[in-house]
């Protein structure tokens, strides 16, 4: 009978009526979930039945609500495996597997393994789970679901270790009734119960174990006891049980929990889940301990076999990526200070398959991750993809710790590789991370490791880089600003200023070169250094180029009606990219004939490496362009390496002297061997019939000495900064009157 004004308990309703309540609850969240199980649903829930020493036929509805929210958790995103802890919480408490103390029924042992074993093989056909993400997730889930099952039994036994508590206590205060009452209630516990209990004294002596506890330890009979804690525990757990073990003793905290290996007679360790709790006397003073073991093994070996399916490269034997991300994460949430990343890439590994093919390639691999490993030591080595691996260090001593690791991994792999009855040589580049966990981020490690991994391919291959946050800041900043270029034409972004080309002679206007800049709505003006190779090897070039070139032309164009034959010549510069285009010509000539502007006022400026390789295409369009009338400079000319030969074979009407060689003139006393150099350029030049300009004129030292030495043409801020179209035609009367 339940007293008047209090709620039941459990232990206040029939088995059978508790049985329903806790079936109608579960069997509730089909509701909630919004849909009926499928037939392979019910079907796995029938046969999970037949499992179960409680459960019949028609208890299938509330295991395949069961099923249901496995797959609801399994299909969430993001996955959170502990969502299906509950599910083992509330299998334990349905009483499909034992009565509702927990005391009678099958044991756990013979429960759980059965449960997990029967969902890992018929959940993926019943969910649809096809693809190896989903399998992964399942075994990530079982292992949940076993660890709230496992948790539901501690849970009771912990409420059974109170009850042998307080009934102890009673004991000593009750009369002689109770206290015979209390002692049948805690026998019936200590040796019908499916968890073993120890009771030990504070020096660490065991002084009783019950049947569970001995048959957990694979012994037939009770030992003679007393005997020493010591002689129970895996001696590789020992400290950390001693630690927890005087934690209890000194009364601060009353439990603790840990889980140790045990050891038997026949020294077979099993895994047990201890959860200790101090005794005290009348006076309040510890007196004993009392530890309540769970059998934890079957959970330990499932996580084993799980972790090392799904976590293992088939090939190399080594961690995967998944392990990779995890192994960072827990060094960051662990003790460690500071952590290190090691990221390899196998140089252009394709060719060994493309070559020897994969049987081979695979072999080697597997070759390269041995040496890895011995590389490696201690740190952890792991395959992140299908040429790449990655090494782990915790606690460094900085950066150059990580870097002589690095060195050590690159050394192994510098022997040739004997695979196949052949030898194989190949390289790796290493990109090198490492940082305190407090100012880091595992994402962020990884990501420094990958980008310094970048530059040391791009230096070639078989080499090391270290992250540099200011070098990473800067490309962050570049790869900004190539996003940006893409649409910047489109935007209306861009403007050209225009610089003159000015007669040595008489110091008249010849021409102006049309320069570009971009009014970034961030960054202000921008001048070319900072955007024109971004455009090249973006290929945003191309359509800048073209917006260049045309408008140009139609500013030169107006210029000519405005000054007839006086008009000065527009020189635009074009990309090694833009000249081989195919139609480059053809948009040239097009141009020309749209604005107006005679072919003898366009001059092109092209770099010496634009045209060393003596491509077909390249020198067709300048043949092309050249018969069209279009003047052709050669810019920054020796800087490269043009023989004399190679350059009377250009159709170029014009040589630009490079700004280097003229700076050494910029003073009254000259450097002598700049001065020689451009006096031998000026008079080759001439030799071919070509003009010839120099850059960078920056005083009027400089400018009077290359007139001396024959000069035609100069360009500088001795003669002016470039300036908006606007000016040129005023610029250019200022110099004939």
């Amino acid at each position: 009978m339940v007293a008047a004004g209090s709620l039941p308990g459990p232990d206040d309703l029939p088995a059978g009526l508790l049985r329903t309540a806790a079936a109608g609850a579960i069997g509730g969240l089909d509701g909630i979930l919004g849909e009926q199980p499928g037939p392979e649903v019910r079907s796995l829930a029938e046969r999970w039945a037949e499992l179960l020493p409680n459960a019949g036929i028609e208890d299938a509805g509330v295991l395949a609500s069961f099923v249901t929210r496995l797959g609801a958790a399994l299909r969430a995103e993001p996955f959170w495996p502990l969502a299906v802890r509950g599910i083992g919480s509330d299998l334990a408490a349905s009483g499909f597997c034992g009565d509702r103390a927990g005391l009678v029924g099958a044991a756990p042992e013979d429960v759980l393994p059965g449960t997990v074993r029967l969902l890992r093989e018929a959940a993926p056909g019943a969910l649809g789970l096809t693809s190896p993400g989903d399998r992964y997730r399942l075994s990530l889930a079982l292992d949940e679901l076993a660890a709230g099952f496992a948790g539901a039994l501690r849970f009771r036994a912990h409420q059974a270790q109170e009850d042998l508590m307080r009934a102890t206590l009673r004991a000593r205060r009750n009369v002689e009734k109770a206290l015979a009452e209390s002692e049948a209630h805690y026998r019936t516990i200590y040796t019908q119960g499916p968890v073993g209990i120890a009771i030990a004294t504070l020096e660490g002596e065991v002084v009783d174990l019950n049947p569970a506890a001995c048959r957990m330890l694979g012994m037939l009979e009770r030992p003679t006891l007393p005997r020493p804690v010591s002689d129970f525990i895996h001696p590789d757990d020992y400290e950390a049980f001693d630690a927890a073990y005087r934690r209890l003793v000194s009364g601060t905290p009353d439990t603790v929990s840990i889980d140790v290996r045990f050891a038997g007679p026949t020294r077979m360790y099993v895994w047990g889940h201890v959860t200790g709790s101090l005794i005290r006397d009348d006076t309040g003073r510890p007196s004993h301990l009392i530890g309540v073991i769970e059998d934890v093994s079957e959970r330990y070996r499932l996580r084993t076999r799980l972790v090392e399916a799904s976590s293992r490269d088939r090939l190399t034997r080594l961690p995967n990526r998944d392990i990779t991300e995890e192994a960072v994460q827990q060094a960051f949430a662990g003790s460690a200070t500071r952590v290190g990343l090691c990221a390899i890439d196998v140089d252009d590994f394709r060719r060994v398959n493309e070559i020897h093919g994969h049987a081979v390639g695979d072999e080697l691999l597997a070759a390269l991750a041995d040496r890895l490993r011995t590389a490696a030591g201690p740190h952890l080595v792991t395959r992140t993809g299908g040429d790449e691996f990655a090494v782990l260090l915790t606690d460094p001593e900085g950066v150059g710790e990580v870097s002589a690791v690095a060195d050590r991994l690159l050394q192994a792999l510098a022997a040739p590789f004997h695979v196949s009855g052949r030898w194989i040589g190949v390289t790796a580049s290493i990109g090198i991370a490492e940082g305190g966990t407090d100012s880091e981020c595992p994402a962020e490690l990884q990501r420094a490791a990958g980008v310094a991994l970048s530059w040391a391919k791009g230096q070639g291959g078989g080499t090391r880089a270290v992250f540099d946050p200011e070098r990473d800041a800067g490309e962050a900043a570049r790869f900004e600003l190539v996003a940006a270029l893409r649409g910047a034409v489109e935007r209306d972004q861009f403007r050209l200023a225009y610089q003159p080309l000015v007669r040595l002679t008489d110091r008249s206007v010849r021409g102006v070169e049309a320069l570009v800049r971009w009014e970034h709505p961030e960054q202000g003006l921008l001048g070319p250094g900072r955007f024109i190779e971004l455009a090249e090897r973006s290929g945003a070039i191309v359509p800048l180029g073209r917006w260049v070139l045309g408008e140009a032309c139609r500013e030169a164009a107006s210029w000519q009606e405005e000054l007839g034959v006086d008009a000065p010549y527009v020189s635009v510069n074009v990309s090694p990219v833009q000249l081989p285009e195919p139609g480059f010509v053809e948009e040239v000539v097009t141009l020309l004939t749209e604005t107006g502007l005679a072919p003898d006022r366009l001059q092109l400026e092209i770099t010496e490496q634009a045209v060393l390789g003596d491509e077909p295409a390249t020198m067709d369009a300048l043949s092309a362009l050249r018969a069209a009338g279009v003047r052709l400079a050669l810019d920054d000319f020796g800087t490269g390496y043009s023989s004399l030969a190679w350059l009377r074979r250009l159709p170029v009407h014009a040589l630009k002297i490079d700004g280097s060689f003229i700076d050494g003139l910029r003073h009254e006393s000259p450097d002598p061997v700049d001065e020689s150099i451009v006096g031998s350029l000026v008079a080759m030049a001439h030799a071919l019939g070509l003009e010839v300009t120099a850059e960078w004129v920056e005083t009027d030292v400089q400018a009077e000495r290359l007139r001396r030495l024959g000069c035609d043409l100069g360009q500088g801020r001795w003669f002016g900064d470039a300036g908006p179209a606007r000016w040129v035609p005023g610029l250019r009367r200022r110099t004939i009157e």
